[in-house]
């Protein structure tokens, strides 16, 4: 008798939560920008010169210091900077992608540059896209020494830095 009773409160309590799981919200979409008019749009989201030149200013307010650049092909710009503050200090690595396919970096880009940083020893990674990412790009890195900046969080940070 007492193992029906077990089963069947086994039974009640994986009901109760699938009926829990059921009412997690979807993931939170991400905040998309829009420009008025097309010449509203700053010249560096299209210009990978400009964009270069954007993306290194903007680290640098982190009080990193610019060691060197590749262009590793048309749309990725590969940066390493460096950190001299005592203890906390180190190599940082950061990917610059412009104008991504679909406007959109998805999670194997991701993987790819969390590899890179791990293999290299960087302290941390930063990925900046005039695009955004996908949702699994997001979950890929819970945890992980990368941040990930999309366009509204990297136009904001350059109104906020005063470099826009």
């Amino acid at each position: 008798m007492g193992v029906f009773i077990l089963a069947f409160a086994g039974f009640a309590i994986g009901i109760v939560l699938i009926f829990f799981l059921k009412t997690v919200s979807p993931p939170q979409q991400q905040e998309k920008i829009k420009f008025d008019r097309p010449e509203d749009r700053p010249v560096y989201l299209d210009d990978p010169e400009e964009f270069k030149s954007k993306c290194i200013e903007f680290l640098e307010k982190f009080n990193l210091e610019y060691k060197h650049s590749v262009w590793a092909n048309d749309s990725e710009l590969e940066i390493d900077m460096r950190d001299e503050t005592p203890v906390v200090g180190g190599i940082y690595l950061a990917l610059c992608i412009i104008n991504p396919l679909q406007n959109t970096v998805d999670a194997f880009k991701v993987k790819g540059f969390l590899e890179t940083v791990k293999g290299e020893g960087a302290s941390r990674g930063i990925l900046i896209t005039t695009g955004y990412f996908a949702p699994e790009a997001l979950k890929a890195i819970e945890e992980e020494p990368v941040e990930l900046v999309d366009v509204v969080q990297f136009l904001s940070y350059l109104k906020r830095f005063e470099i826009y």
